[in-house]
């Protein structure tokens, strides 16, 4: 008999997830078919990663607040689910089956797993094991897992986020039950998958990898081909696409899994375009998509939910593991900075639902998105419904799994922040750490702590860094470039030491083709942080959301209605402010803030708080930006002055995206460095 727990494996189990990689994986790539497949990036295992610095305070914040105790919060992470007892809910006198609660609650034992085995923590560990060997142990006699989803609307889509965490225990212990049960599960499944179900091909395609089977393979391609308008898969055509943003940036991945399984080119394209069409719609400067659940557009009161950041960083994992293309780690640097950052408590203890680039005020009743009620916007511990309440335990768990992949014998650092990782070479293990704050310095430093070996390194160059430099134990490198890999094949001992310099300009950007202006530093966004007022409450819901959580109202004690006194062409009136990091264990929290941009900022006395009027009363939002025409008398005899900028990510209240008007009588020494 073979057992199904993580901590009583036989030596028959580990003989066949040695069989997995030795043998199959070979047969797998070697095609007669005449198309190349390509070969795609893999995250090193959760266990070789460690992460330091400020990566660590977020995972143990974490630990210690939303995702160490949100199941003993609110229904439904408090109900299991997952290997016990199936979520049901009452209508007309009968007992029936939703999917909500099973997607809510695999986004959050994800989130849990992967934190766990970063951590090394057991309790965390726990909690997620027994969620994925329960439903084992739960399975229909078939080995269909959480069959009770069956029926005319029975869903499939919450398996595709439930397998996630399947995938990163295998990842993490190589437990050949997990590829054996997944297999079971999909060879022996009746319903008709569609819409979001669509997105298992993501479990599929790794579980072919896996396993060769030619049946699995098949139903990729079937997913594949279901990809048409009708079913959201829209993604080929230059029109533009307003439908749901998780929606959009999962299925997104279809295309994708076919490409990585097929080397058919055409899939590879469409998801291409997919990103094309976001970015031309629908991206805010803070690097996610808009979503009022809906994709809606990138003008200043636009806003994000927090699955879809979770969301698009876990998408673009997938376009830079097939590409290898720098822009995608870019990409997911942008989007966890500053819109992962700005969406949360430092201390991780709530989260909001929506986030927006603008924000000035963030409680109960200030959001303008119509769906549900005005608290979207608040900095809760859950919101109704709690996707995003599970999702978000998978922000930094994700960033810092990705940190660091490999194509085989080759090492690749796609992702910075401090920590190590063991690399396992022919020679032995290898023990790489980065020493960095990154991303509030310029220099990142890779040293090897332990172990002798040769293989290729392959270190990311980012693509907003215009002088790149690489110097290894001193000697500079020739041939660095922006925007690509730059190898490194040399043999490595103790000692060690990688220099890479990554300088970042600062920038002002016209955004929404003319409305806003922006600030960049690198992969920082910056914003003026506005100071706030800020009243903890508990707060309780219908059944059978029962038990008390609490949250936080937020509104602005200072001035917030800025307009930029630039038109966009002179770089030169941003001032760079550096002073020395007191807090490297979390420089998101310092204050004031380590790093920091002073721009030629003046008040604009027309731009006003909006209201809209509740079922009670006239309720104070965050307004537009002006228009143009108004700040043409507004902004006169108004004398600008030197402003700091912040990151982004270290703000709650906040402006990034600025009205903008060219002023004459700027003083340069309002904007002298400190």
């Amino acid at each position: 008999m073979i057992s199904i727990h993580p901590n009583k494996r036989t030596v028959g189990n580990s003989i066949k997830a040695i069989a997995y990689s030795l043998f199959l994986m070979p047969l797998l790539f070697s095609c007669t078919t005449g198309t190349e497949i390509p070969v795609p990036l893999e995250n090193v295992s959760l266990r070789s990663v460690r992460p330091e610095g400020w990566l660590h305070t977020m995972l143990t914040n974490q630990r210690g607040h939303l995702t160490g105790y949100l199941d003993t919060i609110a229904y439904p992470f408090t109900h299991g689910g997952w290997g016990t007892e199936p979520f049901y809910y009452m209508k007309n006198g009968e007992r029936k089956v939703t999917w909500e609660p099973y997607e809510q609650t695999a986004y959050y034992l994800d989130g849990v797993l992967r934190c766990g085995y970063l951590l090394d923590d057991e309790f965390l560990i726990g909690k997620g094991t027994r969620a994925i060997y329960g439903s084992i142990e739960t399975a229909s006699p078939e080995g269909v897992i959480a069959s009770e989803l069956h029926g005319e609307k029975g869903s499939r889509w919450p398996h595709s986020i439930f397998f996630r965490a399947w995938m990163a225990e295998y990842e993490a212990t190589g437990n050949p039950i997990i590829p054996e049960r997944m297999e079971r599960h999909y060879l022996n499944d009746t319903v008709r998958y569609r819409w979001r179900d669509l997105c298992n091909a993501e479990a599929l395609a790794w579980l072919y990898r896996k396993t060769g089977n030619e049946r699995l393979l098949d139903r990729i391609v079937s997913l594949y081909e279901a990809l048409v308008p009708e079913n959201s898969g829209d993604y080929a055509s230059g029109e533009k696409q307003e439908i749901h943003g998780v929606t959009y940036l999962e299925m997104l991945k279809v295309p994708l899994m076919y490409y990585m399984v097929t080397g058919d080119g055409a899939g590879l394209r469409t998801a291409r375009n997919g990103f094309d069409k976001i970015d031309r719609w629908h991206m805010l400067p803070d690097g996610v998509n808009s979503s009022e659940e809906g994709l809606s557009g990138n003008g200043s009161t636009n806003t994000h939910e927090t699955c879809d950041i979770v969301d698009y960083s876990w998408t673009c994992t997938y376009m830079l593991k097939l590409t290898r293309e720098t822009q995608w780690a870019d990409r997911i640097e942008r989007a966890v900075f500053n819109a992962g950052l700005g969406a949360i408590t430092k201390d991780f203890s709530a989260h909001q639902y929506q986030s927006c680039p603008n924000q000035v005020f963030c409680d109960d009743r200030s959001s303008l998105v119509a769906a549900y009620d005005g608290s979207r916007m608040a900095y809760r511990q859950f919101h109704k419904p709690p996707c995003c309440t599970g999702n978000v335990n998978r922000m930094f768990p994700i960033y810092i799994g990705s940190q660091w992949m490999t194509d085989g014998d080759a090492l690749y650092k796609t992702l910075y922040g401090p920590g190590s990782v063991t690399h396992r070479t022919a020679g032995g293990e290898i023990v790489l750490r980065e020493e960095s704050v990154y991303p509030y310095t310029d220099t990142v430093t890779l040293h090897v702590v332990s172990g002798h070996g040769r293989f290729p390194l392959y270190v990311r160059i980012p693509g907003w860094c215009h002088t790149p430099a690489v110097a290894v134990n001193g000697t500079q490198m020739q041939g660095v470039e922006s925007g690509t890999f730059f190898r490194i094949d040399r043999e490595f001992a103790p000692g060690d030491r990688i220099t890479l310099s990554l300088p970042k300009r600062a920038e002002f950007q016209k955004w929404n083709g003319y409305d806003a202006m922006v600030v960049n530093y690198g992969p920082l966004l910056f914003a003026l942080n506005v100071e706030t007022e800020t009243e903890r409450k508990t707060y309780s819901l219908e059944a059978p959301y029962d038990k008390p959580f609490f949250g936080y109202r937020m509104n602005p004690i200072s001035a917030w209605n800025y307009f930029l006194c630039v038109d966009g062409t002179d770089n030169s009136l941003i001032r760079v402010v550096k002073t020395k990091i007191t807090q490297p264990e979390n420089p998101w929290t310092e204050s004031p803030q380590p790093l920091r941009l002073k721009v030629p900022l003046a008040p604009d006395y027309s731009w006003r708080t909006a209201y809209y009027r509740d079922e009670k009363e006239y309720v104070p939002v965050t307004p537009a930006l002006p228009t143009r025409g108004a700040m043409m008398f507004s902004t006169r005899r108004i004398r600008p002055e030197g402003i700091d900028l912040v990151p982004y990510g270290s703000t709650q209240l906040r402006i990034s995206m600025f009205p903008y008007w060219k002023k004459k009588n700027i003083d340069p020494g309002a904007l002298a460095a400190e």
